[in-house]
């Protein structure tokens, strides 16, 4: 790891576990499938945001400020994660949350509001059209009652953010390491691109040759992904002065499985839920995980994956959503 690794906060409970799907396997008809266990970093700090955050707060709160402002759906796991740190470490979390939520509160908006988070609520429309202004006007706003906010974008996927996937891109190579998997196809859900930005450069700066990262798109087109990525790659590079070389061509993606648009659930993605929770005990939730898995699971039975040599899935969390979702999830019953 590069001595240029800024401070963070011990949040994460790590590392986290690295574990093989046997039962899974034996259902696909035969595979080598291991499953990186993100979602237990932690029980409401759990998923891959908390990676991120550990970053994003130590500048918080080493910057003096007392206020962490994002944004995100009312069942964003970034929110929740946000929240439950802020409430950890003393600090206020401010939610801008678009479109605004149903009235009914469960899920993730439950543990936002039981963490103390502040909500402000905007169409979805509005909010796209005017990101920029709405963000600076909220940040004005807070100043404005005293309080020294830092923002983090959706996801916390910022340079800084990325470095909490630059370690997780080490701690998982270590892993594969010690098991005799250094060749392997490790498969992630994509969506505001720090996870798999972080990734990337932690790939390159391990110069894990025989490993293959590939993003499954869970929002937007791969060419949003593309541009995004790439951005955060060379903006962590340049800011960070990282000893790495990248180019678009080390990002790969697996696209086909957004289904009508980010955080609507479809049939085969509710499938996989209930494939993995009957066969393995572990929840994947209908957001992120879900339909990254669907993009795994075509590729093992196709023989694409799994087959010549091991897949690796990143479970980045999110199964508090699962709740937002009950009658998708286990069907309605009488």
């Amino acid at each position: 790891m590069p001595t240029e690794e800024p401070q963070r906060v011990n949040l994460a409970a790590m590392p986290t576990p690295l574990i093989r799907l046997d039962r899974l396997a034996e259902e696909l008809g035969g595979a080598e499938i291991w499953l990186k266990r993100d979602d237990l970093t932690g029980l409401e700090l759990s998923g891959n945001k908390v990676r991120k955050l550990e970053y994003v707060a130590a500048d918080a709160l080493n910057n003096g400020c007392d206020t962490i402002v994002t944004e995100g759906t009312c069942q964003s796991n970034h929110c929740r994660a946000t929240a439950a740190v802020c409430a950890k470490l003393g600090l206020q979390a401010v939610l801008l949350i678009r479109p605004e939520p149903p009235n009914e509160v469960q899920g993730n908006h439950l543990l936002d509001m039981l963490f103390g988070a502040r909500l402000r609520c905007y169409p979805r429309d509005s909010f796209e059209a005017d990101r920029e202004g709405i963000v600076r006007s909220v940040l004005d706003d807070l100043q404005a009652e005293g309080l020294k906010p830092r923002w983090t974008p959706m996801g916390a996927s910022e340079p800084l953010g990325c470095w909490g996937y630059i370690r997780a891109a080490g701690e998982l190579s270590e892993q594969l390491v010690e098991r005799g998997l250094q060749n392997s196809d490790v498969i992630l859900p994509v969506s505001s691109g720090g996870t798999y930005a972080g990734m990337l450069l932690g790939t390159l700066l391990k110069q894990t040759e025989g490993l293959s990262l590939w993003a499954v798109p869970v929002s937007d087109d791969v060419a949003w992904h593309t541009s995004e990525v790439g951005r955060l790659c060379r903006e962590t590079i340049g800011q960070y002065g990282l000893p790495v070389e990248f180019e678009d061509s080390a990002m790969r993606f697996i696209d086909g499985y957004v289904g009508e648009g980010y955080g609507i659930p479809y049939a085969a993605a509710i499938d996989a839920i209930r494939l993995l929770a009957r066969t393995e005990g572990i929840v994947l939730d209908p957001v992120y995980t879900a339909k990254a898995f669907c993009g795994m699971l075509d590729g093992v039975l196709a023989g694409r994956l799994g087959r010549e040599r091991p897949v690796v899935f990143v479970h980045t969390g999110g199964v508090f959503s699962d709740f937002a979702w009950p009658e998708k999830i286990v069907g309605v019953r009488e």
